[in-house]
């Protein structure tokens, strides 16, 4: 299972929730929670992206399978799929597909979705196919993922740390 662990050394399962209707990512978020499982929540491709770049931890996410990005940008569950899986490789990444439209269940099946889920949703079959998904992604955190994590942290504090350099060069006049 996908866990990570509370101050109380509870297990806790994380779940990416994404959705771009706010009310559908709040009923999502709260489903999730009193499972007592963490969710996080995104509401565009690219930001639930960053969000499993940040949390290599997450092997399961809740997405729905159209909705338009904040750019405007249409996108959709499928592309998440197809990019994360290609972004991700070394990850067991289970995807719940969500959507109105039953037509959408033939691609979600070729796509290797854990499982389809129709809208209005059963908070109950949302429970069991994230846990299924859990079950299926298996333990989480690989030493590759947690070193690349490691890896991009270290870049983005030296890039800061350039720019508050550059700074401070530029306030001063040119002199450290």
């Amino acid at each position: 299972m996908t866990l990570s662990t509370q101050n109380d050394a509870t297990p806790t399962l994380t779940v990416l929730v994404v959705d771009d209707d706010r009310d559908a990512l709040e009923e999502l978020q709260d489903i999730v929670d009193l499972e007592g499982w963490s969710a996080i929540i995104a509401d565009s491709v690219d930001m639930a992206l960053e969000v499993l770049e940040w949390y290599p931890h997450i092997a399961v996410v809740v997405t729905d399978v159209h909705f338009v990005d904040p750019s405007g940008d249409t996108s959709n569950g499928f592309q998440l799929m197809s990019r994360a899986k290609a972004r991700f490789q070394e990850r067991a990444l289970s995807f719940v597909v969500l959507s109105g439209d039953p037509s959408a269940l033939q691609s979600t099946q070729q796509t290797g979705a854990v499982d389809f889920l129709s809208k209005p949703l059963d908070p109950e079959k949302l429970i069991e196919a994230v846990r299924v998904g859990a079950q299926k992604a298996g333990p989480q955190v690989a030493p590759s993922a947690l070193a690349e994590t490691g890896e991009n942290l270290l870049k983005k504090v030296q890039r800061i740390t350039q720019d508050v350099h550059a700074a401070n060069l530029q306030s001063s006049g040119g002199v450290a």
